[in-house]
């Protein structure tokens, strides 16, 4: 079984090391693949290189068919001189991910930005890996902010992480068959709302820990007992794996 929204890295003042991490996944004997990001792109003055580090040594560990990769792109890296083509080809990164609220994402009016997001859809479309997209209430983040490359890239598959607020993803899936949400986070009341909307078979299981567990407002929870309530918030919803 899958668990598509899983993070590495630095969190604010904590720092999520894969190896206590995925040794609670696996552990867990209910999830045997995952896909993941590094959090550590949160941070306003991360440069590229330190990103690589941390996927590279993952990598040496748990191979993509196990612990599957997404590059998570921030507007910074676009002065870091960094070439798209050359960042998938070093690593096997699965897709992107984008998170317009934490990186200041402001392609409305910047050029580069702009561009950059163009290079993004381009080339998950040739080459068939998705984005994921994070998604909130605000006007940073709302689920239609991206909307007009989610029409001209109509054949890359787009996951709105945490299908925030749940009637705009309602909107976008009924407008476009290559809208998907995840359940990282996502309400009980926003799952069954997709439900009934007809959208079930788009809803993709992601718990997004150890953010869960970052959280949660019990301190002294730990990562193994908080995974276990991440796993079983998914059977009492009835999601997919």
């Amino acid at each position: 079984m899958l668990d598509s929204h899983i993070h590495i890295g630095q969190f604010k003042e904590e720092y999520y090391n894969y190896e206590k991490l995925f040794g609670v996944i696996f552990n867990s004997n209910k999830i045997d693949r995952i896909i993941y990001s590094s959090t550590s792109c949160c941070l306003d003055y991360i440069k590229y290189n330190s990103i690589y580090i941390e996927i590279y040594e993952i990598l040496k560990v748990y191979p993509i068919n196990i612990a599957l990769p997404l590059f998570w792109m921030i507007p910074n890296f676009i002065n870091q001189g960094l070439n798209i083509n050359t960042i998938m080809s070093e690593l096997p990164y699965g897709g992107f991910k984008l998170h317009p609220y934490i990186n200041k994402w402001d392609f409305e009016k910047d050029i580069k930005q702009n561009e950059l997001l163009h290079e993004i859809f381009d080339y998950a479309e040739k080459n068939k890996i998705h984005i994921l997209i994070h998604t909130g209430e605000s006007y940073i983040d709302r689920p239609n902010r991206f909307e007009k490359y989610f029409s001209e890239y109509n054949n890359v598959k787009i996951i709105l992480a945490h299908c925030r607020p749940s009637n705009e993803t309602i909107k976008l899936m009924k407008k476009y068959d290559n809208i998907y949400g995840d359940t990282a986070f996502t309400s009980s009341e926003s799952i069954k709302e997709i439900k009934l909307a007809g959208y079930y078979d788009r809803l993709i299981f992601g718990t997004d820990f150890p953010i869960t567990h970052y959280y949660n407002k019990d301190k002294n929870i730990s990562l193994e007992d908080q995974y276990k309530i991440d796993i079983k918030y998914a059977w009492e919803t009835d999601i997919k794996f």
